[in-house]
């Protein structure tokens, strides 16, 4: 084996593939979970504080995109579809639930936080059309 095969790779190939706003430089969650009491821990754990850092994300995502675009929110389905989101919330401690548009129909998707993927994205709309996506966390509703 030759000495070369034991050298770190360059530093580019330990980079992101890709870069987005928000999600580099993130502190590691173990690290951040180790120094939590446990009932932080577990409120930290909740679909709630997911949907709550979720609108923040988006909301602060929002700022940064130009008049004539929007964010968009897919929540993917097990069967490989995804639903456009309108309204994301809370349902009970480690649930969501989403309304959205499926197909261009009206629906409603509930599942646990631990297999709720979702995708991310901007999307080009006249700025009188342009709408806010629903987030609803303890009776409370976070417009971002």
């Amino acid at each position: 084996m030759s000495e070369e095969s034991n050298q770190e790779p360059p530093a580019s190939l330990r980079r992101p593939y890709l870069s987005l706003p928000g999600v580099t430089g993130m502190p590691e969650f173990g690290e951040i979970l180790a120094h939590m009491p446990a009932e932080t821990q577990h409120r930290f754990e909740s679909a709630g504080e997911f949907v709550k850092r979720l609108a923040h994300r988006v909301g602060k995502w929002r700022e940064r995109l130009q008049e004539d675009e929007q964010p968009i929110i897919l929540a993917m389905l097990p069967n490989g579809n995804a639903v456009e989101v309108w309204s994301l919330g809370e349902d009970g401690h480690s649930s969501v639930v989403v309304e959205g548009l499926l197909n261009n129909e009206p629906c409603m998707f509930i599942t646990h936080q631990a297999s709720f993927q979702i995708l991310c994205y901007t999307q080009k709309v006249e700025p009188e059309k342009k709408r806010k996506i629903g987030f609803h966390v303890g009776g409370e509703e976070i417009k971002a």
